[in-house]
């Protein structure tokens, strides 16, 4: 599986096509996501508190994705399966566009012209999604199986955004995990920490 940048959620309309900057491709995350991954999952000693590196290595995209299936063996399946359900939202998108009463007949031709312009946009980018996922809901595995009390790292938006993430999967475990994600100082520099209730 080849996996690439696609860009900021498309906003399509008979007007034109526009990006929203706040819904950015999951694809950005996916470096921070697979060093939390190599960097938790090992035997801890009890008490002991760990420190990783986080690198940011340019990774080779195959070995992310190759580290997440390892996690989530039906990782293929799901993305075929999100595949097929995209190309049916972009169908039924067209088919409404071809009905819209409303729009003019040049407006519901450039709507649909919009639409089918970007198919290929949008199908990779919700592959990064399903990946991406895949991997948040592998560290949250991780942190329930290994009993992990905290993560912190430096205060980036790439760090919290994964932190947020993580926190809404634990939530979806049996039974949940409570957790709160909090910015601290330390050293003169600030941090986010995602702090596991449970344990």
């Amino acid at each position: 599986m080849t996996l690439h940048y696609s860009g900021p959620k498309p906003l399509i309309s008979a007007h034109g096509i526009k990006f929203d900057p706040n819904k950015e491709d999951k694809f950005i995350y996916f470096g921070f996501v697979v060093e939390l991954i190599k960097a938790l999952d090992h035997e801890y000693l009890e008490d002991k508190p760990y420190v990783a590196t986080v690198t940011y290595s340019n990774q080779d995209t195959y070995n992310i994705f190759s580290l997440i299936q390892k996690y989530d063996p039906l990782l293929d399946q799901t993305i075929s399966e999100r595949n097929n359900t995209v190309q049916s939202e972009i169908e039924d998108e067209i088919k409404r566009a071809e009905e819209n009463c409303l729009l003019c007949e040049e407006d519901r031709d450039v709507l649909i012209k919009n639409l089918e312009l970007l198919r290929n946009y949008r199908i990779p980018r919700s592959i990064n999604k399903t990946v991406y996922y895949s991997g948040i809901t592998t560290l949250a595995k991780i942190i329930h199986d290994r009993k992990i009390s905290y993560i912190k790292a430096p205060i980036l938006r790439i760090h919290s955004h994964v932190f947020h993430s993580i926190q809404g999967v634990l939530r979806k475990l049996h039974p949940p995990m409570d957790s709160t994600i909090d910015i601290i100082e330390e050293g003169g520099h600030l941090h986010v920490r995602l702090q596991m209730n449970s344990f």
